[in-house]
């Protein structure tokens, strides 16, 4: 019980100094800056796909941050470069593992909470950088660029922390095209993009 105590009391503590020392930091000045993390994606949305594995990369590039309402919402747009895929079964046993890199726009309306908390959300343009992927149990049939729609698009929504120009920030996206083309599509299925995000931040 004492150790409960200690930890809420450690809480509050770190909260009412962490909110008064955002308060010193923030000038309410747009920023730019870069951001840099890992991410963990998947594909989603086929009644074929079966067993979907997550593929782990990374994700980073640059944003602004166009502070308005007294600082309280800004608008954030960014620049990423983005990995994503995922391998999965699908019909009569098959294995696709597919590696699909992306440059992405994101543009997210932010709200800082408390002075310190950020919560956003908002869409996301991409367009295809590379793609590749294999089929395991057909070791001649590989799936090409061509195969693969060259843009994709949906939302995203996230939460973390700012603390003047550094930012820890976690985010989710769907993705609500579908990743192959049609006639690849009939073969491997028609599955989007789904990925979680965990990424640094640091604007000047």
């Amino acid at each position: 019980m004492r150790t409960i105590q200690f930890f809420f009391r450690l809480l509050v503590l770190m909260f009412f100094g962490l909110s008064s020392l955002n308060a010193q930091m923030t000038d309410g000045k747009p920023r730019i800056g870069f951001k840099a993390g890992v991410n963990g994606s998947s594909l989603y949305d086929d009644a074929k796909a079966t067993d979907q594995k997550t593929r782990i990369g990374i994700t980073g590039g640059l944003f602004a941050q166009i502070p308005f309402a007294k600082g309280r919402m800004a608008l954030r747009p960014e620049l990423l470069f983005v990995t994503k895929g995922g391998a999965y079964d699908y019909a009569n046993g098959n294995n696709a593992d597919l590696k699909i890199n992306y440059i992405e726009l994101p543009i997210s309306l932010e709200y800082r909470l408390l002075g310190f908390l950020n919560l956003h959300a908002g869409g996301y343009a991409a367009l295809l950088a590379t793609a590749d992927g294999n089929i395991k149990q057909l070791p001649l049939v590989a799936i090409q660029k061509e195969q693969v729609e060259n843009l994709d698009f949906g939302w995203q929504v996230g939460g973390g922390l700012d603390l003047g120009g550094l930012g820890l920030h976690f985010r989710l996206s769907k993705g609500l095209q579908k990743v192959l083309s049609p006639n690849a599509s009939d073969l491997y299925g028609t599955l989007k993009n789904s990925a979680w995000a965990v990424t640094l931040s640091y604007g000047l």
